[in-house]
């Protein structure tokens, strides 16, 4: 079968198109297909889902070095509740 969408080109995008294929229980199964590489992987799980779209993330070089990473307690030790 082939993901691919007609609109999406392979330009300097890190899109993904994420295929859930089994959703019992407590997680989910399916595969992750990287739109510019076209590389297919399969994952068992959301953590999983997460860490392979993280690895291609970085090994694309994104997000670009201005870019602010912010993670929950910067929110948390400037007093903030978001």
């Amino acid at each position: 079968m082939n993901l691919k969408h007609p609109v999406y080109n392979k330009g300097s995008s890190n899109d993904f198109i994420v295929r859930v294929i089994d959703d019992a229980g407590s997680g989910i199964k399916g595969k992750i297909e990287h739109i510019k590489t076209g590389q297919v992987q399969y994952f068992d799980d959301y953590l999983e889902m997460l860490m392979l779209i993280q690895n291609k993330l970085d090994e694309q070089g994104f997000p670009q070095c201005d870019t602010e990473l912010r993670i929950f307690q910067d929110a948390v030790s400037a007093g903030g509740n978001q």
